[in-house]
């Protein structure tokens, strides 16, 4: 092995030589035994983007719970904006190395998934951003299948997006998530359906440039959607360490504090113990779909 840099005084004795290169190497070794992990995970869709805050922030607890004797890491957004199909394909490569994403059957079957529902099923409890004026037809709906007639809108790959299509809702699909708000304002669709976790930051950041947005008062549709963290399968030792955190974070109730500390608030604000909730049985889910696990779903 040749190291560069290293100059040994040929006129010194040979165990001194030996003794300096020795320590040279041991030097070495020990800074690559602690060598930062780069983890290569989401990054936003817009400026106005929030919606990883907080699963980025339980990918951390869960990573630091292992910390001990497996080493520190570093998160890094990859570098560009990405569809899911291909966010799916770099996953599967390994150039992308932990993704959160709302669970598909293929993405199951592909990578590895970490089946905890780090917001407990709460994205799968949808509001309804609508424009103004449209409150009084929605406060008129009665049946599911009058939804279904309405035009809903959703981004072209998205999980929701599947499943609703499979349910039979008439689904107006948009590639770029900024531009969903633009085609809601521009009445390309009736409504657009967002989690209690997302809904309300959306509205929040947008309502001055889309002043004839708002949020539907009386309705929610509830369509089970886990949240996952997916590993690459080329790290099956990393899915194994995020395992363990993860159901550190349970144990310990690190998981439901963070929970509720970012959610809290969007859970008082959408008050769904006084909404219509129409429930749907979600046909992409997989029969390893933890429901048994009651502890890990919230209960509103």
């Amino acid at each position: 092995m040749v190291i560069q840099g290293a100059k040994i005084n040929k006129t010194a004795p040979y165990w001194v030589s030996t003794v300096i290169f020795g320590l040279f190497l041991s030097f070495f070794l020990v800074d690559l035994s602690h060598a930062e992990e780069v983890i290569i995970t989401n990054s936003t869709m817009s400026e106005n983007d929030r919606r990883f805050e907080y699963p980025l922030k339980v990918l951390k607890k869960a990573l630091n719970h292992t910390i001990s004797g497996v080493g520190d890491f570093r998160l890094e957004p990859y570098p560009d904006k990405l569809s899911r199909k291909r966010t799916l394909h770099e996953l599967i490569k390994g150039t992308m190395t932990i993704f959160v994403t709302p669970t598909r059957r293929e993405w199951e079957e592909k990578t590895i998934p970490i089946r905890i529902p780090i917001r407990k099923g709460l994205l799968g409890y949808r509001l309804f951003l609508i424009r103004d004026g449209a409150q009084s037809k929605f406060s008129q709906i009665k049946d599911v299948q009058e939804l279904k007639n309405m035009r809903v809108g959703s981004g072209a790959q998205w999980s929701t997006t599947k499943a609703l299509q499979e349910l039979g809702f008439s689904v107006t699909g948009g590639t770029d998530y900024e531009g969903l708000f633009t085609m809601l304002n521009f009445g390309r669709f009736d409504y657009f359906p967002r989690g209690v976790n997302e809904i309300f930051n959306e509205f929040d950041t947008r309502k001055i440039k889309f002043p004839m947005m708002q949020i539907e008062e009386k309705l929610a549709l509830y369509l089970p959607l886990p949240t996952y963290f997916f590993v690459t399968p080329k790290r099956p030792d990393l899915a194994i360490r995020l395992q363990k955190g993860l159901m550190g974070m349970v144990a310990d109730g690190t998981l439901d504090k963070l929970f509720y500390e970012y959610h809290g608030e969007f859970l008082d604000r959408a008050n769904l113990q006084n909404r219509k909730i129409f429930s749907l049985a979600n046909p992409d889910l997989t029969k390893e779909t933890p429901f048994d696990q009651k502890e890990l779903w919230l209960k509103p």
